[in-house]
């Protein structure tokens, strides 16, 4: 999807350091809320009743790829995986053209990471994950990569603390510049492993939620943060999403009205790749934003995760309504 880039497209490949999960999602039909009214939670002992249950393939890491390549990134994923990795999932991404040459599948571990996902009829979700073999010693780190001269950014998507430390060390060592993609996991990083990864980064991009936990268990103020990194982006779900640099005022761009919401599950990486192709694209933090939130809204209107397709003059028409500008 060659003409979504502008003219300053920056050669190289862009390497995603993050999970390969399956992802078991089951549907609630109705609201959260409304059952917490009926039925009050009780030390979090509750039962639902799931409307729709599917297992599909994800992983924030994959996830982020997906759509890195549904816009015509060239995208490189970096990460370890269970044996069952290859019992559906690398065909999965074989088929997608996805490579897989840096996908280290580790024998100890009989499955990849997996999680957990209910989710409401207004987007809300309940998860549970499990990293499986996201630990495993066998993944390289990305300065031992043969293509490694060739990577443009890195992005370093939610995994435990010392698995992203490490990745970032290395692609640090080598001059690369690193999108710090923190996830819901940021609530048990310590306060050295907040600033040593913030330091370590160009761009930080995370949920309301977890922009408030880097401050807090990082003992950081924002100026301090935006002293670190090139920008800070802060999505807020239907609220949209605001870009924050140094010594500029924010930037805010409201989210896409969606035909219908399907699914929220992988908006959030959705949201990643839209921005982060922008970036490699040269594109303005404000363009960059709107990018992300539209893949989000065609993920948002999909069942799965790497699902969701568009053709180039799709994903430009649209653009063009929400906005009322085009791409080109």
């Amino acid at each position: 999807m060659t003409d979504l880039r502008s003219d300053t497209v920056t050669a190289g490949k862009v390497l995603v350091c993050g999970s390969i999960a399956l992802d078991l999602l089951g549907r609630y039909g109705g609201s959260f809320d409304d059952y917490q009214q009926k039925f009050p939670i009780n030390a979090l002992n509750f039962s639902l009743q799931l409307s729709d249950l599917r297992t599909s393939f994800g992983g924030c890491g994959m996830n982020i790829t997906y759509g890195l390549k549904q816009l015509g990134v060239d995208v490189i994923p970096l990460t370890a995986a269970g044996l069952n990795f290859e019992d559906h999932y690398r065909e999965h991404l074989e088929q997608l053209d996805i490579p897989t040459d840096f996908i280290v599948v580790d024998p100890d571990y009989a499955q990849c990471a997996t999680a957990i996902v209910l989710s409401d009829d207004h987007g809300n979700q309940i998860t549970g994950f499990y990293p499986g073999a996201s630990p495993s010693p066998l993944r390289p780190v990305p300065e031992s990569l043969p293509c490694i001269d060739e990577i443009t950014m890195a992005v370093l998507a939610p995994e435990d603390a010392p698995i992203m430390l490490r990745q970032a060390r290395s692609l640090h060592r080598v001059g690369i510049p690193i999108v710090f993609d923190p996830g819901q996991g940021i609530s048990e990083f310590s306060r050295e492993a907040i600033r040593e990864l913030i330091a370590l980064s160009d761009y930080v991009i995370a949920n309301d939620h977890e922009w408030e936990i880097i401050q807090l268990n990082g003992k950081l103020q924002p100026k301090a943060v935006l002293a670190e990194v090139r920008q800070v982006i802060v999505t807020r779900a239907a609220r949209g999403v605001d870009v924050y640099a140094a010594g500029e005022d924010p930037i805010h761009v409201p989210a896409v009205e969606l035909n219908t919401l399907v699914e929220a599950t992988g908006s959030g990486d959705a949201f990643r790749a839209g921005y982060v192709s922008g970036l490699i694209g040269g594109r303005t933090p404000e363009t960059c934003a709107r990018l992300g939130c539209l893949v989000a809204a065609y993920n948002l209107e999909s069942p799965e995760t790497q699902r969701y397709v568009f053709t180039p003059a799709e994903f430009e028409a649209r653009y063009q309504l929400v906005w009322e500008q085009s791409l080109i």
